[in-house]
C-alpha cells in the first residue's frame, strides 16, 4: 500500500501558497525567508496577517519576510542568512 503521509514540510508549503494565494513569485519569496523551517514559517504567516498596507501579494510577503526578520532579531533568534529571491535578483 502507498504511503500518503504529509509531512510537516509538506503541510507548510501548501499553506504557503494557499495564504499566497497560490502566488508563485510571493511563494518563492516566502520560502527563501523559512527555508522549510517550522518556527520561521508560523513566523511569517503571522507576519503576513498583518501587513495591510500592501495590497500585492509580492510587495506584502516582502514586507512580511522583513517583518520576520525584525521580530526574529528582536526576540534573539540567531538564524543563517536569509536572502529572498529579490534581494539574490537584484545582487546580478
Amino acid at each position: 500500500m502507498t504511503d500518503t503521509t504529509v509531512t510537516t514540510v509538506q503541510q507548510n508549503q501548501l499553506e504557503l501558497l494557499q495564504t499566497l494565494n497560490y502566488d508563485t513569485a510571493a511563494v518563492t519569496e516566502a520560502l527563501s525567508f523559512t527555508q522549510n523551517d517550522t518556527f520561521k514559517h508560523k513566523l511569517f504567516i503571522q507576519q503576513y496577517g498583518r501587513v495591510y498596507a500592501e495590497s500585492d501579494v509580492v510587495a506584502r510577503t516582502i514586507k512580511a519576510v522583513q517583518e520576520s526578520k525584525e521580530s526574529l532579531a528582536a526576540l534573539g533568534v540567531t538564524t543563517t542568512s536569509t536572502t529572498t529571491a529579490s534581494d539574490s535578483s537584484q545582487a546580478s
